[in-house]
């Protein structure tokens, strides 16, 4: 995903190389200049100035990476696998429960794993190719953090999701471990420790899923208006990028994105 330094550090290695953006900086800055206070003479304001007051006006938005056919792909893939996840812990439970002749204290951090499927499943479903900031923050597993601009970038995972998830698997090695040491009844062994197998990897394959979806949006895509003439202003930050672009030249070095 995008790059999660400050975004106001960046702008000192950030270059403007297309004419609209130079156009855009050399409006902004005439506006500011023209604001003359009445006792002092207005000091002049540098690039880096006027693109962190740009920035902190303008609408800043994640664009995913890639065309929208595999958008679709890697959406679908992701719903898929949570609905796997859930219905094979449903099984396992069942079968566990048979073993053991009892529901299984172990099984009941499975199950809590499941409701956080349930989110998962969510994000998954209500994902789109361009999230405004502050909605892909509130609507994945990842934390972000915000600089001064108002950008979020992308830290680590939520860290409640990676204590349950290894929670879960622990449960699923307790429970294998019970059932060949003689906890269970033994009716049907092979089959629980298939399913317990089974769910293992479903929550390794559902996390790949969701990072593999969320890590995709690393296109920062900025939108404001010139401050003189009211004209719409696009930028746009590819990821390990270190400059912005017009969204014309982006069009022009990746055109494959509005396929």
């Amino acid at each position: 995903m995008a790059d999660d330094r400050n975004l106001f550090e960046r702008l000192d290695s950030i270059e403007t190389t297309s004419e609209s953006t130079n156009k855009m900086v050399s409006q902004i800055l005439g506006i500011l200049q023209s604001q003359k206070p009445t006792v002092s003479s207005q000091p002049k304001h540098s690039q880096k100035e006027l693109f962190q007051e740009f920035l902190k006006q303008s609408k800043k938005s994640y664009k995913w990476f890639g065309t929208s056919s595999e958008f679709r792909k890697w959406k679908t893939l992701a719903i898929i696998s949570f609905a796997i996840l859930l219905l094979i812990g449903l099984i396992s439970t069942i079968t566990t429960a048979i073993n053991f002749g009892i529901y299984s204290t172990f099984s009941l951090f499975e199950n809590i794993w499941m409701i956080f499927g349930i989110i998962y499943l969510v994000f998954a479903m209500k994902s789109k190719p361009i999230y405004e900031v502050n909605s892909l923050a509130s609507n994945s597993t990842i934390k972000y953090k915000t600089d001064n601009t108002g950008m979020k970038f992308p830290r680590r995972e939520r860290i409640v999701f990676t204590i349950f998830r290894v929670l879960a698997i622990i449960a699923i090695l307790c429970n294998l471990i019970s059932i060949w040491v003689g906890v269970g009844n033994k009716t049907i062994p092979v089959t629980s420790t298939i399913m317990e197998f089974i769910y293992l990897g479903a929550i390794i394959f559902s996390f790949i899923m969701n990072l593999r979806l969320f890590s995709q949006y690393s296109i920062i895509w900025v939108e404001g208006n010139n401050l003189v003439t009211k004209e719409k202003v696009v930028l746009v930050l590819p990821p390990g990028a270190n400059k912005f672009m017009a969204e014309e030249e982006f069009k022009k070095t990746l055109p494959f994105i509005y396929e």
